[in-house]
């Protein structure tokens, strides 16, 4: 679904509050999950009702919400697709881009699992085996399709994020306590391109979420340099189910962009 827009800003005194806008703006707020406790309906004016709902909705991940949104803006952003729930230690940048890189993860699970449900798609079934070692309508494929849901499910509950001060191999890692489902994110986090940092948050969520690690792998596991996350790896179909790893080589390759040659380079 295209993302909605608006001409100008809607909100708070100051605001240009086109009655189109307005509009848009209170039919999302009344469509956000979980919804907010504000009474609002469709006017196109922008009472307190309408301020109220967005400084209410912005509290979700703003610290001081300044009852505004704007056409290019944060809020507008997670009226369409969502929202992070809790930042430790992160400044304001660092937390639009970890916003942004869990909508992106969501939209990119969301096609994985819509191509895994799809019997037709010869080249999804390829990387599939290469990757897990598996062919589709078994009933380990049952059970991966059931985890490639259950991670998507729960990139819409409530996560937390502690921003580092440090830089280290690991751009992003979890607790080994399993109950500790806090995503850490060092400083080269932000450095890398968006790609990178969307399928190390669904790396480092599958962890916590189908209790695995690396199956299969040396105490310390890193790409491969020259080989491409769907070229066939040397695993165990139960090594590759209980490795993050194949999680993220999975995702990662049935992105419609995704480049084989060009993940080689690397």
């Amino acid at each position: 679904m295209a993302e909605v827009t608006i001409s100008a800003t809607v909100g708070a005194p100051g605001a240009t509050n086109r009655a189109d806008d307005v509009r848009v703006v209170q039919r999302l707020l009344q469509n956000v999950w979980p919804p907010i406790a504000t009474p609002l309906l469709v006017t196109g004016v922008p009472n307190a009702q309408t301020v109220d709902a967005i400084r209410e909705f912005q509290s979700r991940f703003m610290r001081h919400p300044d009852g505004r949104v704007e056409p290019d803006g944060r809020t507008l952003m997670h009226l369409n697709d969502g929202f992070a729930s809790n930042y430790i230690g992160c400044n304001p940048h660092n937390r639009v881009i970890i916003d942004r890189d869990i909508i992106e993860a969501q939209k990119w699970l969301d096609i994985v699992n819509r191509r895994l449900a799809n019997p037709g798609d010869l080249d999804a079934r390829q990387k599939l085996g290469n990757i897990f070692h598996l062919e589709a309508g078994t009933s380990v494929f049952a059970r991966l399709q059931h985890n490639f849901l259950r991670l998507r499910q729960s990139l819409d509950e409530k996560l937390t994020f502690k921003c580092e001060k440090e830089t280290g191999l690991r751009a992003a890692w979890v607790s080994d306590d399993h109950n500790d489902p806090m995503i850490h994110l060092a400083i080269n986090y932000f450095g890398n391109k968006a790609e990178v940092r969307i399928a190390k948050v669904i790396h480092e969520r599958s962890h916590t979420v189908l209790d695995i690690r690396h199956s299969g792998m040396p105490p310390i596991s890193e790409y491969t340099f020259g080989v491409a996350p769907d070229d066939l790896n040397k695993l165990t179909l139960e090594q590759a189910i209980r490795n993050s790893y194949c999680y993220e080589w999975l995702v990662t390759a049935l992105q419609p962009t995704y480049n084989a040659d060009k993940a080689r380079q690397f």
